[in-house]
């Protein structure tokens, strides 16, 4: 719809604005790179990417509010003022408002907010509203039910919309009806407010959305990015700096006409003595070849005649041009050339002679690349920094935010901690709900992560302030994990013996849940996440401790629902197993089944009728607090109910009583430790370990070798006790009632 020249009016004058000629960034308190000048409230357009401290992942296209892209120019005064007054709360002609927030939006969240009210105000101009005072409760409606589908580009439904789409699409018009008392262009009329409906109410769930990777995916990707990071990694740093050096290499002036002949013709023979290929034209080359008239058919068609040159030291431009060209005065030594690379053939210049590694599926050796152009040397070392990006993301639970403020020296010095014990830190910035700019933290990580860091702060080169761009563009149909997988997948995954990486969407939102999971799913919910081919070798612990109460708190908070959920299971699956006959063994068994029997006595009373199978969830009711108290030990379980009771608190003569000490646990005389069927394989296998060190110790070390007896034996017994509670289970339900 066109807009009527005095309604355009209104761009032009925002005298009337509480606002009007103030300086953005000193009415919202951001400070200013030195030498910049912050936007004034008059321009249409606010270059805010001279603000200091902005996170990197924020784009610089994003640090730019345009107001311009609302289509009616009466509106745009009434966007900078709602948006003025969602960053500064506190002035003076804001926080009077009665509904206004109180708390200052950040630039990110504001810059959403401008993106909907644009969608929302170019929609009511494409509905031929031409004032905010002519808007209805008609139009709120239309309008979310407008944003409620996902359209494609030609306009056909692809799906419904999310719960926070449709949720934004509520929540700005009704924010103009906050500030409509601020706005002196144009507003509601007065009384009109746009009315609330589920949308909003049910958008303070904070239930986590995002599903974890399956088995199926993390293993194979793990894999790929650990064997890139430790295995491949190492020589494409090297072929990188080996390229830079080529690259500055000063280039060597055109040696005279009458000279070049007999140089080039030397440096053929040397090609001929030595076998090694001239090097290949790369497929820009051929098409520029095309384009200057080469036929496809001459056999120096895919010769790069440059790199001849250069390797010659004979320098020029355009070396067919002088030295080759049919009819030339050096026609002579086209059939030297011809015949050498009949004899020799031609390869990419990159690559040549690579190092042999083991194949990643452990069948043989290959070199770790083929020969390869320089767009491909670009592109690999794109696969090995996702790989790096991949392997720190999982290992640490770094957010996107995190992983962008990795500076070239995140790598804190390794600490030893005790025998064979090292702790491994990397340095980021915490971003999200810290103030502007962020926080310093560390992360205890894996060694594998660690040098994940290693490996990407080579590959950023060495000008490079961080270790990963500002914008990652990790996702998406063309984004550095369609890339990863796409390569894994390919011809060069498929020779280094990869396993191909399944079609599962990721992002760095999933691998961060996948973590919190695996870390839940471990003894205490402490341990680290499993890295698939290596098991159990991370110890991110102390990371996720390190600042009580900061951004990590939220993540610990997460694990502990896991937690929770993974408790429940467990405690049903193990009254399953009672129900069905086999039995808990263990100094704690005798209560364990007590408390079973209970329960199943609650569950008869509450029964029906006769034979009636109970549901999950009702059983879970009655073992939830039971399940509260349920700890994981390596090889046992532990019901936290007495702390007087538990051993591990008593030799340690702990004063916090809160929680079991797994690293003491004694679970063959502990009263609250029980041994289930799952835990027999760790027993057994513990016994075999004990008895094999006993035959490697000398005859002098008796005392060791009682030590590994005694646990030899004590191993056998626990192993013994769940034999022979599994063995009572004889034609009833309970053997051992029978």
């Amino acid at each position: 719809m066109t807009v009527l020249a005095e309604e355009a009016g209104w761009a032009g004058r925002p005298s009337g604005s509480v606002f009007a000629g103030t300086v953005v960034c000193e009415v919202i308190r951001l400070p200013v790179r030195l030498g910049c000048h912050s936007p004034v409230f008059d321009q249409n357009v606010w270059d805010l990417t001279v603000v200091d401290g902005i996170p990197r992942f924020f784009s610089p296209s994003r640090r730019t509010l345009d107001f311009t892209k609302i289509r009616n120019p009466r509106w745009w005064t009434v966007a900078k003022e709602y948006l003025l007054a969602l960053m500064a709360p506190e002035h003076e002609q804001v926080r009077v408002l009665a509904n206004a927030y109180r708390l200052p939006k950040t630039l990110i969240t504001c810059q959403q907010r401008l993106e909907w009210l644009t969608s929302w105000m170019n929609w009511l101009t494409e509905q031929g509203v031409t004032s905010l005072s002519e808007v209805a409760q008609e139009h709120c409606d239309r309008y979310l039910q407008h944003r409620s589908t996902i359209y494609d580009r030609d306009g056909s439904v692809l799906r419904d919309a999310s719960d926070d789409t449709r949720m934004m699409a509520e929540l700005v018009p009704r924010e103009l009806a906050y500030y409509g008392e601020l706005f002196s262009a144009d507003r509601y009329r007065d009384g009109f407010r746009p009315r609330a409906t589920t949308v909003i109410r049910t958008a303070g769930n904070t239930e986590n959305k995002t599903q974890p990777a399956r088995a199926e995916l993390q293993q194979p990707l793990l894999a790929a990015a650990l064997f890139l990071v430790q295995k491949v990694g190492p020589h494409v740093i090297a072929l990188q700096q080996e390229a830079e050096r080529h690259r500055a290499a000063p280039r060597v002036p055109a040696m005279p006409l009458a000279e070049r002949a007999e140089v080039v013709a030397e440096t053929l023979r040397q090609h001929a003595r030595t076998g090694e290929p001239l090097v290949q034209t790369s497929p820009e080359g051929l098409e520029y070849k095309i384009g200057k008239g080469w036929d496809p058919a001459d056999p120096l068609f895919h010769v790069s005649l440059k790199s001849l040159a250069r390797e010659s030291g004979t320098g020029g431009s355009d070396p067919r041009r002088h030295w080759v060209q049919p009819g030339g005065r050096w026609e002579p030594i086209l059939p030297l050339l011809e015949q050498t690379l009949a004899q020799v053939g031609v390869a990419p210049f990159w690559g040549r002679h690579a190092a042999v590694i083991d194949r990643a599926d452990g069948d043989g050796q290959v070199p770790w690349t083929l020969p390869l152009f320089a767009a491909d040397v670009k592109a690999l070392i794109g696969v090995v920094r996702t790989a790096c990006m991949i392997a720190i993301s999982a290992l640490s639970g770094m957010r996107h935010s995190e992983l962008c403020e990795l500076p070239e020296n995140c790598q804190q010095p390794p600490q030893q901690i005790g025998p064979g014990r090292v702790r491994h830190r990397l340095k980021s910035k915490l971003i999200k709900g810290q103030k502007l700019g962020g926080v310093w933290d560390e992360w205890v990580v894996a060694a594998e992560a660690y040098e994940a860091a290693g490996v990407a702060r080579h590959l950023a080169g060495p000008d490079a302030a961080h270790l990963f761009p500002q914008t990652l563009n990790f996702g998406g149909r063309d984004g550095r994990y369609a890339r990863f997988r796409e390569w894994v997948n390919g011809e060069e995954g498929n020779r280094l013996g990869l396993a191909p990486i399944p079609p599962d969407p990721l992002n760095l939102r999933v691998l961060r849940r996948t973590l919190a999971i695996e870390i839940a799913h471990r003894p205490g919910g402490l341990l680290a996440a499993k890295i698939q081919l290596k098991h159990l070798s991370v110890v991110t612990t102390e990371g996720y401790a390190n600042r009580p109460g900061g951004a990590q708190a939220k993540f610990l908070a997460e694990i502990g629902e896991s937690e929770q959920g993974r408790n429940l299971t467990l405690t049903l699956q193990a009254f399953r197993d009672f129900q069905e006959g086999r039995q808990p063994a263990g100094p704690g068994a005798r209560d364990l089944v007590s408390f079973f029997k209970s329960v199943e006595s609650e569950l008869l009373q509450n029964a029906a009728a006769p034979q009636i199978k109970h549901s999950d969830q009702e059983v879970i009711n009655l073992l939830s607090q039971r399940a509260g108290t349920l700890h994981l030990g390596i090889a046992n379980y532990c019901w936290f109910i007495d702390p007087d009771k538990a051993l591990c608190l008593k030799l340690a003569q702990a004063k916090d009583r809160s929680r079991p000490l797994a690293g003491m646990c004694d679970s063959a005389r502990c009263p609250q430790a029980t041994h289930h069927p799952c835990h027999r394989p760790v027993w057994a296998s513990a016994a075999v370990s004990s008895r094999a060190f006993i035959s490697k110790i000398g005859r002098s070390q008796k005392t060791e070798k009682s030590r590994l007896a005694a646990e030899a034996e004590r191993a056998d017994h626990v192993v013994a006790a769940i034999d022979a509670a599994l063995a009572t289970a004889t034609g009833g339900v309970h053997g051992q009632d029978q």
